[in-house]
C-alpha cells in the first residue's frame, strides 16, 4: 500500500465511513498519512468551532405546493439562511473543491508513466495471451524479458528488449520465432539466428508482429510505477485458480531446521493442469516431489494457504511459500536423497538448487524439460 493509494480514503474515514483493512493498517503505521488524517480532522473541528460563534438563524416557514417544487443548487443554498456562517459555508465549499482536485491528482499519478512497462501479447485470432514486464530505466537486469508459451502444437518464442523511451512511447527490440511440433525452447540457441526488429509501443495503441509459420501477434503496453512481485504474472490474484499449482519463494523446514531457502529464486506456476506437481532439487538433499494427485511411494500431506505440512522418514516438514499454492487441501510427497539433476535434465548442474512446477508424469519420467 502506497500513500497515494491511501490518500483517497482519508476523507472517507473522516466522514465516518468504513475503509478497506489494508488501508486502515497503512494509515495506522504511516506518519505521512497520519498527518494528513489529523489535518483533515482539524479542518472539520475548526469549521464546527467557527460555526458555534454565531447564533443559529431560524429558517422561515415556507409552504411547499405539490405543483411547484423549489429546487436549490449549491449556490442557492449558500444564499439562504443557514445554521453556519456564510464564510464558513464558503470555506467548506473551497475545502470540497481542494479535496476533490487532490483526489483527481492522486488517481492520475498512480501508475501513470511509471518506469515499468507491462507488455501484453495476444496470438491472433484464437486469443492465446501472456504478459512480459521490462523496465525503462536502463537496468540491464530488468530491461528485457522473454516468454515461450506452447501454442498450436509447438513453442512460440518471444524476446523483448528496451531500447529507448520518448515520453509515453517506448522503442523495443523484438525477436519472435515459432518451433512447430516441439515442446522445448532454448533461449540462447533458438534465438541466435532470429533477426531483431524495432517496434514502438504506446499505451492505448496496438502493434502487430508477424511470426513466420504461426501468424500475427498483437502487442499492447501499459506503464506501472512499481515492479510486480511476479514479473510474468502481474495480474495474478491472491487465490489460486482451479487446477493451478504455484510456488513462490519456497522455504522448507524440517523440525526446527531450515533445510533450504529458495526465496530469492522467484516462482513457478502451472495453470489448468489437474496433475501438476512441484519438484525441488537441492544439493545434498536430492529431490522432493509434491503432487496434487497421488503417486506410488508418496505420503499424504495437508495444505493450508501458503503452508504444506507432511511427515517423511519420521520427521515433520513444513513448506512455506509467499502465496497460497493450490485449492487442494491435500498433496502427496516423496523424497529421493540420491537424485542427481544432471542425469535427468539437459545442461543441469548438481551443485545448484532449483524448483519447478510441471505435469507429474513428466517429472516421474526419464528426461525433464525446462
Amino acid at each position: 500500500m502506497k500513500c497515494d493509494e491511501a490518500a483517497e480514503f482519508v476523507s472517507a474515514l473522516c466522514d465516518g465511513e468504513t475503509i478497506p483493512r489494508e488501508v486502515a493498517e497503512h494509515i495506522g503505521t504511516c506518519e505521512v498519512c497520519r498527518a494528513r488524517l489529523n489535518a483533515y480532522s482539524a479542518i472539520g473541528v475548526e469549521l464546527k468551532r467557527v460555526a458555534s460563534l454565531e447564533p443559529p438563524v431560524t429558517m422561515k416557514a415556507r409552504s411547499w405546493e405539490k405543483e411547484q417544487r423549489i429546487r436549490m443548487n449549491w449556490w442557492q443554498m449558500g444564499r439562504t439562511a443557514m445554521k453556519i456562517p456564510r464564510f464558513a459555508f464558503a470555506s467548506m465549499l473551497a475545502l470540497i473543491l481542494v479535496l476533490s482536485s487532490s483526489l483527481v491528482l492522486v488517481r492520475a499519478r498512480t501508475g501513470g508513466g511509471g518506469p515499468v512497462l507491462v507488455l501484453t501479447f495476444k496470438l491472433l485470432p484464437d486469443g492465446t495471451t501472456g504478459d512480459c514486464i521490462i523496465t525503462t530505466d536502463g537496468n540491464a537486469r530488468t530491461n528485457q524479458c522473454g516468454y515461450t508459451p506452447g501454442v498450436r502444437g509447438g513453442m512460440l518464442g518471444l524476446k523483448f528488449r528496451f531500447v529507448s523511451r520518448d515520453g509515453d512511447r517506448t522503442q523495443l527490440g523484438v525477436k519472435a520465432t515459432y518451433k512447430s511440433h516441439s515442446d522445448t525452447f532454448h533461449f540462447i540457441d533458438d534465438f541466435k539466428d532470429v533477426p531483431e526488429r524495432m517496434v514502438w509501443v504506446e499505451p492505448g495503441e496496438k502493434e502487430q508482429i508477424a511470426v513466420s509459420g504461426l501468424g500475427e501477434i498483437e502487442l499492447t503496453g501499459e506503464y506501472l510505477d512499481h515492479l510486480p512481485l511476479l514479473r510474468f504474472r502481474p495480474k495474478e490474484a491472491l487465490d489460486p485458480q482451479k487446477n493451478e499449482f504455484r510456488v513462490v519463494a519456497p522455504v522448507l523446514i524440517r523440525g526446527k531446521e531450515v533445510v533450504l531457502n529458495l526465496s530469492e529464486n522467484g516462482y513457478s506456476i502451472d495453470s489448468g493442469d489437474p496433475e501438476a506437481a512441484l519438484m525441488i532439487y537441492y544439493p545434498g538433499e536430492g529431490r522432493y516431489l509434491i503432487s496434487t494427485v497421488p503417486f506410488e511411494g508418496a505420503v499424504d500431506g495437508t495444505v493450508k494457504l501458503g503452508q504444506i505440512k507432511f511427515n517423511l522418514e519420521g520427521q515433520d516438514y513444513l513448506l512455506l511459500t509467499a502465496m497460497p499454492t493450490t485449492r487442494s487441501e491435500h498433496v502427496w510427497v516423496s523424497h529421493d536423497p540420491q537424485y542427481k539433476l544432471s542425469e535427468h535434465m539437459q545442461d543441469a548442474r548438481d551443485d545448484l538448487p532449483m524448483f519447478m512446477v510441471r505435469k507429474l508424469s513428466g517429472l516421474l519420467g526419464g528426461q525433464i524439460h525446462h
